[in-house]
Parts: C-alpha cells; structure tokens; sequence
C-alpha cells in the first residue's frame, strides 16, 4: 500500500506540472478539473471526497470541495420534486462558477448532475413526474453545459444495503431506521442507480465510474478511486491545446 501511495503521489505531481507549468494557473483559459460523485448512502461519497481533498490540498493543489447540497439548501418539509431540483441548481451554480475560478486546480462536489437524472428516474417511476417532465428534466442535466462541459470524472458510488445498514448502525446510538435508511429505501435507490447506468450506456463512457464499495476498506476504496481519478486528469490533460 505505501508503494502505491508513493505511485500516486508521483502521478499527482507530475499531472500539476502539465495542468499547470511555471505555477501560472491565473492566466491559463481551462476551467479546473472536476470530478462528481453520487451514489447509494453509506457507499463513501463523503468520505471520497474528503480524502481527495486532503491528497490534492497535501500534493501542492489547490481544491476547491463544494458544499453538499443537502446541507447548503435547508428545507422543511423537502418538498418532492421542487427540492431535488432546487438541490442540483445549487451544485450546478456552483460548478458553472468554479469554471471561472482561475486560482483553483481541481473541484470535487458530493451529488451534483447525475445525482439529479438519478432522483428524477425515481420520481418518475413513483408517479411524481409524468413521462413527459422526466424527459424534458433529463434532457436538460445530460446537455453538455451540464455534463462534459463541466465534469471530468462522475464516480458513482455504490454499496448493498445490508453493508450500508451496518455501517450506519456501527456509528448510531439508536437501532431505529430513518427515513433513507432502511433496507427497502437503500434497495429502491440501488435499483435506481443500476437503471440509469444500464438506461444511458455509462459502461462505455470513460467519464463515469461505477464503483462498489461494499467488500472494500476505506483506504482500498480510496486508493481506487484516486487512481480512476488521475487517470480521468490525464485524459482531460491530453485534450488540452498545447501552451
């Protein structure tokens, strides 16, 4: 494992030196690189998140990790579907901007685009939207302006439901199920995540990653993820016009 950090380490350092030579990043025309990560609860998009906001912030780059939506936009009662749309306009406003941000290497933001297409999928199959509004809603999130123009890398984060409990009971001090958190809930959201990746062909779309997280440590997940990342900067890297 400490091999593989090294690895890592030595990739991140050298992909700074290509996105960003001389450390002029201010006067460069690319937005930073941005990654997304959505997924099933209790798979680690958090976790992800924060332990590649600390491996950039400690390998010289500078990150911006937006704020979840969930804690950025506070509503009672979470009206279905006005908050999930309230939800992705919010990370969205948030991605459009950083693309101007001429001070930062990378953005990584928990739940922002295919977060949305995922939760109108359920609304749709719950009868919340009509056919009609669900495609003219996911036709919109998957415009380029949403998706490529913005995003480099969406992780999709997954875990079984039973892991996912676990883990969740592991830290609570009650035994009672919430509201996302019971199995049949983490089922239907699992379902759904498996829809929408089989629906829309993300198996054979280098920017997305499904990733199950279910038999993995913290660190096994992480170390993954951050080479999946790498990787994704290295193929942004290639595409970009030459200094």
């Amino acid at each position: 494992a400490t091999m593989d950090i090294t690895l890592l380490e030595k990739r991140a350092e050298q992909v700074l030196a290509r996105f960003d030579p001389g450390k002029t990043r201010a006067a460069r025309q690319h937005r930073p690189f941005m990654i997304e990560f959505f997924g099933t609860p209790k798979s680690g998009k958090s976790t992800m998140k924060e332990v590649l906001k600390q491996f950039f912030d400690r390998n010289k780059y500078r990150v911006y990790a937006a704020t979840e939506g969930a804690e950025a936009i506070r509503w009672r009662p979470r009206v279905e579907p006005d908050y999930n749309l309230r939800t992705a306009e919010y990370a969205l406003g948030e991605a459009r901007d950083l693309c101007f941000q001429k001070s930062y290497h990378v953005g990584l933001f928990d739940r922002a685009t295919f977060d949305a297409v995922m939760r109108m999928d359920l609304y749709r199959e719950k009868g919340v939207l009509s056919p009609e509004q669900h495609a003219i809603l996911e036709g919109y999130y998957l415009l380029p302006h949403n998706r490529k123009n913005l995003f480099d890398l969406h992780v999709c984060l997954v875990a079984s439901p039973e892991v996912a409990m676990q883990r969740e009971l592991a830290k609570a001090i009650t035994s009672k199920p919430g509201e996302t958190m019971n199995p049949a809930t983490l089922q239907s959201l699992l379902d759904a995540h498996k829809r929408i990746w089989d629906r829309l062909g993300c198996a054979d779309d280098p920017s997305m990653i499904w990733h199950d997280s279910s038999l993995e440590s913290e660190a096994e997940t992480a170390a993954s993820i951050m080479s999946a990342t790498l990787d994704a900067f290295e193929r942004r890297l290639d595409t970009l016009p030459p200094l």
